[in-house]
């Protein structure tokens, strides 16, 4: 009995890469082997390099050794490197559909790569004969619990790099990302609707778009792909140990029209410093934006504990939308950084979906604790950071902008720190009314 297959073993040969490490992961299947390897030199080109030209499927119990090899995806295919086998299939939205115990661990320098990249934007997807946008994903799984990611590095991203769509019981760790040539939305770690159960700790690297992001948008594009129990939540989800460059934010949490996001622990976060790229936020919780009907209600954003938020960029921590009985403790934001914490966003049509988006937050029951601005305020001139009709040097606490509709309740400010010239806490502008009631600030330095 082999322990694993090899996936140059000459038994598997085919006339391209992707069929022959087809080939091994269908003959380990039919075989009861649960592991193929697949090594750094393809025999059957000899080059250091496999090309993917046709998307891998992966059935359950699998598991692939990505053993210091290079995956490239061939110039202008519209195809995932994996997929789990299920999806797309009649059975995917079912609970017979569901699959379990796939794993991809790379060793050494394990690579997935984008290579050239292709014309398969989400300006086209499924336009003039192209698939779905998701088709470029590196890493595609939907339905599928009880499973891992580990060990390689994702560059070149066509789009999102590792996508999961209801799933459950997931490890994500030790990943780098580096996104090379930018194009649009180059997110390293998606989750979207329905996904639970997850931990993604020690991530690495540069992304275009948002590196970590949990996404509950049940009318968006994944509408069509939630499962028949109808779960469309986010929760239970640890994510530690993110140290990213991004366009965007490291971390990014977005619920609307109807999801809810909750049980959410996260900690350790910084910005990589000093790159090409420069973070919007390494944090950020909730966003006005990306809705269809409605964007999240007073107790759809609930139990987010955040710990350990490190700024060197444009900001640290941004809230939108609402949050329940949460904590968020030990944001140090400096470097060029304009605000520890902010609701700030000015009213808008965004572009890409054409939502009217505004800033602001509504809070209950959350404390905010040991929160430290000593930031130069260098981004003075990019206008979504701060209104900049007023005199601005940095501020710890920035909560210009909020929605007539937004409230405090048992927010408490504790052991808050602004540097010298920088305001401590900045309250409402645009809603004059605004009641501060039902919020305390205590022990500021």
């Amino acid at each position: 009995m082999y322990r694993y297959l090899d996936a140059n073993d000459p038994r598997f040969a085919a006339d391209s890469d992707s069929q022959t490490i087809q080939n091994a992961v269908d003959a380990a299947e039919t075989g009861g082997v649960s592991t193929v390897s697949i090594p750094r030199r393809c025999a059957r080109t000899g080059k250091d390099e496999w090309i993917i030209d046709r998307t891998i499927l992966l059935p359950s119990n699998i598991t692939i050794i990505l053993d210091d090899c290079r995956l490239t995806l061939a110039p202008g295919v519209y195809q995932n490197i994996f997929r789990n086998r299920n999806m797309y299939t009649d059975i995917s939205l079912k609970k017979e559909g569901r699959q379990y115990g796939i794993k991809i661990i790379g060793h050494g320098g394990a690579t997935l790569d984008g290579g050239e990249g292709n014309d398969l934007r989400e300006s086209t997807s499924e336009k003039d004969g192209r698939p779905h946008v998701r088709f470029n994903n590196f890493v595609l799984l939907h339905n599928v619990q009880n499973f891992v990611l580990e060990g390689f590095r994702c560059v070149n991203m066509r789009w999102w790099a590792l996508n999961h769509i209801c799933c459950s019981h997931g490890r994500l760790s030790n990943l780098d990302f580096f996104n090379g040539r930018h194009v649009p939305n180059q997110d390293g770690i998606n989750f979207r609707i329905g996904c639970s159960h997850m931990i993604v700790e020690n991530i690495t690297g540069r992304t275009g778009d948002d590196t970590v992001a949990l996404t509950a948008l049940p009318l968006c594009g994944d509408s069509k792909l939630v499962l028949e129990d109808g779960n469309i939540d986010i929760h239970d989800i640890t994510i530690r140990n993110v140290r990213a460059d991004t366009r965007c934010s490291v971390v990014a949490l977005r619920n609307n029209d109807g999801a809810k996001l909750y049980r959410v622990d996260i900690e350790n976060i910084s910005d990589a410093g000093g790159g090409e790229y420069i973070p919007w936020d390494v944090v950020h919780l909730g966003e006005n934006n990306y809705y269809r009907r409605r964007t999240a209600e007073p107790g759809e954003t609930y139990d987010i504990n955040v710990r350990g938020v490190y700024s060197t960029a444009r900001g640290a921590v941004i809230l939108g939308g609402t949050l329940k009985n949460a904590r968020i403790s030990d944001v140090y934001a400096g470097g060029g950084a304009m605000h520890a914490i902010s609701s700030y966003l000015p009213t808008q049509i965004f572009e890409e979906n054409g939502c009217e988006i505004t800033g602001g937050v509504t809070l209950e029951n959350v404390l905010f604790d040991n929160i430290h601005y000593d930031g130069k305020a260098a981004y003075k001139n990019q206008g979504w950071l701060i209104d900049t009709t007023e005199e601005y040097n940095g501020c710890a606490l920035y909560f210009r902008s909020m929605r007539e509709s937004d409230f405090f309740k048992r927010v408490t400010f504790r052991d808050i720190y602004a540097g010298e010239g920088a305001a401590l806490f900045m309250p409402p502008k645009n809603v004059e009314s605004f009641d501060l009631s039902g919020m305390t600030l205590q022990n500021a330095e």
